[in-house]
């Protein structure tokens, strides 16, 4: 699973998933569209940016989110054994997307806490029952 795909809201159209230029699909529901990225061995492509806590941001510290909602983030381990390494999390507030929560892992570098963050929140997705409007 190494491709990423844009999904995006798409005004009275629901949503679409995107791939440079050409939408590949249209779906009502943005848990069916999770499901076509999932399905095609993708991924979705979160919007990233710093981690801010209480107006100040960390050097090693990035924000996933989608449609404007903080869904993950990846911070990298400065101390003890893990140094070095990123820690990579889920965690969305968005109720509509709560099932579950609090898939986590580390990684070697920060592509691949990218990587992984990205996979498991396509997942997490996909798999959720149904989109709460």
């Amino acid at each position: 699973m190494s491709e990423r795909l844009k999904v995006r809201f798409a005004y009275q159209r629901g949503f679409q998933i995107v791939e440079g230029s050409t939408i590949l699909a249209a779906f009502e529901d943005p848990v069916e569209a999770f499901k076509f990225v999932r399905d095609r061995g993708a991924r979705v492509w979160l919007d990233w940016g710093r981690t801010v806590i209480a107006g100040e941001t960390g050097q090693y510290d990035f924000t996933a989110s989608f449609l404007q909602s903080s869904v993950g983030r990846i911070l990298k381990n400065q101390w003890g054994s893990l140094s070095g390494t990123w820690l990579w999390s889920i965690s969305t507030s968005d109720p509509r997307f709560r099932r579950h929560g609090g898939q986590r892992g580390n990684a070697a570098t920060k592509d691949e806490a990218v990587f992984e963050l990205e996979r498991e929140f396509t997942r997490f997705i996909a798999e959720t029952e149904k989109y709460r409007r």
